[in-house]
């Protein structure tokens, strides 16, 4: 079992070995980071006034942003109808979260999260392994295996969302996630006002969703001095500073990760991310 850490208000997360990442923020908590930094963000109780949600969670980790946003949306309507697709590599990741101490006000939320089965599920005519939670109102699909390889497929069903948590492991070891490829997938599966939150403040990240085509811009630091992102089509979001505008074109960092074909391994995207952040830093210096 991975090392359990407490965060700073009070919950817990583990450490993941493989990516050498904590799945939370220390510094701002667990709970505290997945309101703050994704629930409130992507609007989730406004949406639950209208009755229905469908929610992309990309990273479902140890289900706090799942968790977090059927609370904070049946807090306004007890009989909001949420449907959520989970993304996630790690089939034990349901042992570690029985081994968490969850919050009071989050057990029976947790108690639905953990009630699910293993299965293979059909998605607009593709067959996923997944483990499966359901009751009458909520739907959780947690798809097992590969983010890109998840995400294209579902690119091709044609659904639309409302919501996307985008809470993969960070860019420096998680590249594969963080693409200006991988970010025009994920648009086409976003209805138009739809809001993606990420807790990232990295600028490859932030030039990466504009060049996929999004608008974007900045949240509220909540345990740290850097403003987390958010991004949509056409919605309602916090505007960009004139500083952070500044920075995205000026930097030789805000040079955004490519994977063309989807297919390439995180440390060839990063490799030559690093030859042109060279090349600028070069060009700058001349």
């Amino acid at each position: 079992m991975e090392e359990k850490i407490i965060t700073a208000d009070g919950t817990e997360t583990f450490f993941n070995r493989e990516y050498n990442e904590a799945y939370h923020s220390t510094k701002a908590g667990a709970y505290t980071e997945s309101l703050q930094k994704f629930i409130l963000p992507c609007s989730i109780p406004n949406l639950a006034k209208k009755g229905k949600i469908e929610i992309l969670d990309i990273g479902f980790g140890l289900g706090y942003n799942v968790a977090v946003a059927i609370k904070e949306a049946k807090k306004v309507n007890q009989n909001v109808k949420i449907n959520i697709i989970s993304i996630e590599k790690d089939k034990n990741i349901f042992d570690k979260i029985r081994s968490l101490n969850i919050p009071e006000d989050l057990k029976d939320v947790y108690s639905f999260l953990l009630s699910g089965n293993f299965e293979n599920k059909e998605i607009g005519g593709i067959e996923f392994p997944v483990y499966l939670a359901q009751n009458k109102n909520i739907t959780l699909t947690v798809i097992l295996g590969e983010g890109r390889n998840i995400l294209k497929r579902l690119s091709k069903i044609g659904l639309k969302f409302d919501a996307v948590f985008y809470d993969a492991f960070s860019p420096k070891v998680n590249t594969e996630m963080w693409t200006v490829d991988i970010f025009k997938v994920v648009k086409s599966l976003m209805k138009e006002e739809a809001i993606l939150a990420t807790y990232s403040a990295s600028l490859a990240v932030r030039k990466g969703l504009l060049e996929a085509g999004f608008k974007i811009g900045l949240v509220e630091p909540v345990g740290r001095k850097s403003y987390s992102t958010v991004a949509t089509i056409k919605g309602e979001i916090p505007p960009l500073t004139e500083k952070e505008k500044k920075r995205l074109e000026s930097s030789p960092y805000a040079i955004p990760y490519r994977d063309p074909d989807l297919s390439l391994p995180p440390k060839e995207i990063k490799r030559k991310w690093e030859e042109k952040l060279e090349v600028k830093k070069n060009l700058s210096k001349s």
